[in-house]
């Protein structure tokens, strides 16, 4: 609602808002120091040649008669004037009375999100009505533009009347808000404007989500009720009819298969109509890492039949790729890896990815660094759209301080994603393998059987702020050269807690355990064994450092157990910390005994965030350091520690 040329009503000032859209043009220090001789000017600035000759600046100073902090920086956001102060100036007095003018829309429409129907926005310009003055006069520079909002009172809802609910389903216990009373469109509750859209967004996508894709909103009335300061609501939805799937269409394919594309969605013409299943297949088609962008869009009218037709727009993104990273952690020395990429070999999104990394470069010599190369081949979509098919050849050697061990494995596997969170997959590996330690040289030949469970919720891969990652494996194995059978088993859990609404700060947990069952330490590899410390498990202790000792030296374990806790705070978008504590070891036994018990170690760190993901510097001490360890240690690494 728009007032003009009424006094300011009675009540407190709850905050004066005032800036200067330039300083220098408030204060002219240019030009008060420049002077001119013999018609020469000195010191005088350049323009800007971004900015007009005629530009009109102007100072901004916003009264928010007796607002609470929220609905004051509701009104400092919602104005342009007031958020645009510091950037370049309307370019003419035209072209800055239109944005004056604009003001009183946006600011009502701030006053209605937070329920205040009936306040006032008075606006004078030196003093003046916006209103009274020409587009082309001229105006001092700066002009002062003034505004007093005047919220009024706070409007409930009043009468709520929905025509055309879906009725309560099974499904909508998946929603954390899945009525519009739980959004805060009812009796009694403060009247926000959001209540009322969130409500008929919530109606709409309540009917499509059972089957019905053209239901919409067809009547929305709204009456503000002064005297009582009640906003009544009315709102119809029309759910319209039920759909299935109709033929899906590809636009946008070159190399890939146009009718596999289609296929890889897992939408089936005919099926009843669902947008979780939309969803899903467009983020099928992300994975494949073929597509710069998918697409999904909906035909307005149902066919004869009953159908949607659907279109699928694609982009495709170039074929290869090559990337690479480097890290560096003061126990385990330096590490950098590279990697070449083919996306679409033969147009089913096959792709070969030849990788190779060297770590642990503490020193000059060559043969003292970890070094792994492989290449791995993945064709997906086997056997439905979500199942996938591996293949990969591996050589790698890696020298800690207690062992060396160099090995080839050959692996090939299955993995199917049952929903978007959880994987299931399964596999078959050799791996023969030559350890050399303390005791002698060994040979082994191992074969495997993994099978795996994942469930991963997280919203962030890189950054996680919220959700689950959850991993258990078991692998029934047989090594030929000392004739043992046993399992290998494995589990681990990552959980994150916003503990702000923003997730600027959130609460990180590890935990992870595993055994080996059925061969003793000395005939399985140490590849195989469980060691503890490193940058990835208890920081602060050298890589693979911890474990069982014999005459000293470290030989691995049978079991392990290790957890890690993080307080992550986003201090700037830029920036943030980390405080931690870790906790771990490895043991003799196939199941931990504590004998030789846990060791700890804390610390801290920064992030820089890009868009790649947090840069991370770690640097952790040990608690309970032995002869040999370390004082601290110092881990620098892309992406956060788990």
């Amino acid at each position: 609602m728009r007032a003009t040329g009424n006094k300011t009503p009675p009540g407190t000032v709850r905050l004066v808002a005032v800036a200067a859209s330039l300083l220098s043009a408030s204060l002219p220090i240019h030009e008060a120091a420049a002077f001119e001789l013999f018609g020469h000017r000195f010191f005088e600035a350049a323009p800007d040649p971004d900015i007009s000759p005629d530009a009109q600046r102007y100072a901004v100073a916003i009264d928010t008669i007796g607002a609470d902090d929220e609905l004051h920086a509701a009104v400092l956001a919602a104005s342009a004037l007031w958020t645009g102060r510091d950037d370049t100036p309307p370019p003419s007095t035209a072209a800055f009375l239109s944005r004056v003018n604009a003001e009183y829309g946006r600011i009502t429409a701030a006053l209605y999100r937070l329920g205040r129907y009936g306040g006032t926005v008075e606006i004078t310009i030196d003093g003046r009505d916006p209103d009274a003055i020409a587009p082309d006069a001229v105006l001092p520079q700066p002009v002062n533009v003034e505004m007093r909002i005047t919220p009024g009172p706070l409007f409930r809802f009043g009468k709520v009347e929905i025509t055309g609910a879906p009725p309560p389903g099974p499904e909508d216990t998946d929603f954390k808000k899945s009525t519009p009373a739980e959004i805060g469109l009812a009796i009694g509750e403060p009247a926000r404007a959001g209540a009322v859209t969130a409500s008929e967004k919530l109606l709409v996508d309540t009917w499509r989500r059972r089957g019905y894709p053209l239901a919409s909103i067809i009547k929305r009335d709204t009456i503000a009720e002064h005297d009582t300061s009640t906003l009544d609501v009315v709102i119809t939805v029309d759910p319209g009819p039920a759909a299935t799937f109709g033929p899906l269409t590809v636009t946008g394919t070159s190399r890939m298969d146009r009718d596999y594309t289609a296929w890889m969605t897992g939408i089936e013409p005919g099926a009843p109509y669902d947008p979780a299943i939309i969803e899903r297949g467009q983020k099928n088609l992300r994975r494949l890492q073929v597509f710069s962008s998918q697409r999904v869009e909906e035909a307005k009218a149902l066919g004869p039949n009953g159908e949607l037709p659907l279109t699928l727009n694609v982009a495709e993104r170039p074929l290869r790729v090559f990337g690479g990273g480097v890290s560096y952690a003061t126990e385990d020395g330096a590490g950098i890896e590279a990697y070449w990429q083919h996306r679409n070999l033969w147009g089913h999104a096959e792709s070969l990815k030849l990788s190779g990394a060297v770590n642990g470069i503490a020193g000059v010599d060559p043969k003292d660094f970890n070094y792994d190369l492989s290449a791995t081949f993945t064709r997906p979509g086997i056997i439905t759209p979500f199942t996938d098919f591996t293949a990969l050849l591996e050589a790698t050697r890696e020298t800690p301080d207690t062992y060396t061990e160099t090995a080839i494995t050959a692996k090939v596997g299955l993995s199917h994603a049952i929903t978007e969170q959880l994987t299931a997959s399964l596999g078959l590996g050799v791996t023969a393998s030559r350890d050399e330690d303390a005791e002698g040289t060994d040979n082994f030949l191992l074969a495997g059987l993994p099978l795996g469970l994942t469930y991963d919720s997280r919203d962030d891969k890189t950054d996680p702020h919220d959700g689950f990652n959850a991993k258990a494996s078991a692998e029934p194995f047989y090594e030929a050269n000392f004739g043992n059978a046993g399992v290998i088993a494995d589990a681990s859990i990552a959980s994150y807690l916003p503990i702000d609404h923003d997730g600027r700060f959130v609460i990180a947990g590890r935990l992870a355990a595993g055994s080996v069952i059925g061969a003793p330490i000395d005939e399985m590899p140490n590849g195989r064994l469980y060691y503890a410390g490193g940058g990835s498990s208890v920081r602060g202790y050298a890589y693979r450092s911890l474990g069982p000792k014999e005459n000293g030296v470290v030989t691995g374990g049978l079991s392990h157990l290790e957890g890690s806790l993080e307080l992550r705070a986003k201090v700037t978008d830029s920036f943030g910390v980390v405080g931690f504590v870790d906790a771990g070891n490895a043991f003799a036994s196939s199941y931990p005994d504590f004998a030789d018990g846990m060791r700890y170690a804390a610390g801290a760190g920064i992030r820089y965030y890009t868009g790649l993901g947090p840069v991370r510097l770690d640097v952790a001490v040990p608690l309970d350091p032995e002869p040999g360890d370390s004082t601290f240690a110092v881990y620098i690494g892309l992406g956060q520690s788990f």
